[in-house]
């Protein structure tokens, strides 16, 4: 019986260490009991069990002006004041909140991503603000959605060895090199490809292409859905023009932020993240701005209330002049899956019975339905 229970024992601990859980609930609930009697009986039998502490995070973001420089030369607009959008003079909605209309044209809240410990938060950053752009073009055209989550790992290899010639040894990216691999190569929809099934994120995967590239019997799957337009957010002004339109942007910078969200689901800024992030929305109170950011460390990264509009808890409010500094460092990027940047007028209402009643009130009472949140499978196909 003692051998069976450091057996057991010693399978739930290396689980532990390796944060291998399961997903499935029957698999989890088992697992529960199964590692509390492990630990019952390891003080039992005069075990000391020290739990592992929690995943540091990681960033991945390469500060590389001369890259940016480069990429940006090549836009017919260099940054999104130069946009038929960006020169929008009209009065400006006081919130805007794209997972509210990505919810309202699928059916689903956006996915909640965790790049692991795999420095690949440009590829995260980058994906979750092509796939808001997406869905709101596909949802303006009036078109069937039918939503694929994008793969990272393809994204993420393509900016360092495509893009980036394979010059960065360890992990991490440049902004302006997945801005320009989704611009010139496009997006590779996360499912079944041939022999490669993409379904679920891989680290090792992530690390392989991050070293050679993505394989060339998958680059003519992302041609299919092209990112039609990129070009640098580099302030406030130009990120709140931006979202009003329903362009998200991938936002690169060193700016670190509290772990514990405030009352209003606001977290400080304060340390330092050579990180890479998605601004999908904004809102005004009392006087002041505030951009919304998606992290991509996991649904329980940060702690508290989510704030206004009951966005995803993988993410935390900002105030806008942070958001300004952080846009400020150059490597911030929008997506558009049409040419020219248009402006655009959206519908930030979901209309119920009461026809006044905002969105994030509106749907509320649903969001537990949907705590895991894997995307359902957008067709990127969204040519007239």
């Amino acid at each position: 019986m003692q051998q069976l229970f450091f057996l057991v024992f010693g399978w739930i601990w290396k689980a532990i260490q390796e944060r291998k859980l399961p997903e499935n609930w029957k698999a989890l609930t088992l697992w529960t009991v199964l590692a509390v009697g492990s630990i019952a009986g390891a003080s039992y039998y005069g075990l000391s069990v020290v739990m592992p502490p929690a995943p540091e995070p990681v960033f991945g973001w390469v500060k590389d002006p001369e890259a940016v420089k480069i990429v940006q030369a090549e836009l017919p607009f260099k940054v999104f004041a130069d946009t038929p959008a960006g020169q929008n003079a009209d009065p400006l909605p006081d919130h805007v909140y794209l997972w509210e209309l990505y919810e309202k044209a699928t059916g689903a809240k956006p996915p909640i991503k965790n790049q692991l410990d795999v420095g690949s938060c440009v590829s995260f950053g980058t994906n979750s603000a092509v796939l808001r752009s997406y869905v709101v073009e596909a949802h303006l055209k009036k078109r069937a959605i039918d939503v694929k989550d994008i793969c990272e790992e393809a994204t993420y290899g393509g900016s360092r060895v495509e893009i980036g010639g394979g010059r960065i040894r360890g992990d991490g990216s440049v902004g302006a090199w997945a801005a320009k691999f989704v611009k010139d190569y496009g997006v590779i929809p996360r499912e079944v490809h041939g022999s490669y099934d993409l379904t679920k994120y891989s680290t090792t995967r992530c690390r392989q292409w991050g070293q050679s590239g993505v394989p060339d019997e998958l680059e003519p799957i992302a041609r299919k859905s092209p990112v039609e337009e990129i070009t640098l957010v580099k302030t406030w002004a130009e990120a709140k023009k931006a979202l009003a339109s329903g362009y998200a942007i991938a936002v690169c910078s060193d700016q670190g932020f509290s772990m514990q969200r405030d009352s209003r689901g606001v977290a400080a800024a304060q340390g330092s993240w050579a990180h890479c992030m998605c601004l999908d929305g904004y809102h005004t109170e009392g006087g002041e701005e505030f951009g919304h950011i998606v992290n991509s460390w996991g649904p329980s990264a940060h702690t508290g209330p989510v704030g206004w509009g009951n966005p995803g808890t993988e993410g935390f409010w900002a105030k806008s002049s942070v958001v300004n500094r952080m846009l400020s460092q150059g490597d911030s990027w929008a997506f558009s899956s049409v040419k020219g940047w248009p402006k655009r007028d959206l519908d930030w209402f979901v209309r119920g019975e009461n026809k006044e009643e905002p969105a994030y009130a509106a749907v509320s009472n649903i969001r537990g339905a949907h705590s895991r949140r894997i995307a359902p499978c957008v067709d990127f196909s969204l040519a007239p």
